[in-house]
């Protein structure tokens, strides 16, 4: 992944160097990538999208409304308590794995 700090540097050696190989050599990065930065005249962090798209489905989207009631009634609660006791009524529907998940989506509904 090129960073920023390679893509300043790339510009800088674009001055007085020969040729756009022999630049990208310098700060250790393939020539047609250095190109596509050097035409774009931009930062890798300036060209990067943000998404605001799932890659999967919410496992906690039909049990969510308990969790909101739960986490309402008992401020306390931590996302593994929840977890568990999601477990104990859905056995074998949410895994120890999916905790990280749940942590997420309580902050989330925490800071609203």
């Amino acid at each position: 992944m090129v960073t920023d700090r390679q893509v300043r540097r790339l510009m800088s050696l674009l001055q007085v160097e020969q040729s756009l190989q022999i630049a990208a050599e310098k700060v250790g990065m393939d020539r047609e990538t250095a190109g596509k930065y050097r035409v774009a005249g931009k930062l890798p962090s300036e060209l990067r999208k943000d998404h605001d798209w799932r890659t999967r489905a919410d496992p906690f989207a039909e049990v969510w409304p308990w969790v909101a009631e739960q986490l309402s009634l008992h401020a306390g609660l931590e996302a593994r308590t929840l977890l568990e006791a999601l477990q104990r009524a859905h056995p074998g529907r949410f895994a120890d794995g999916q905790l990280r998940t749940l942590q997420r989506q309580v902050k989330r509904w925490r800071g609203l």
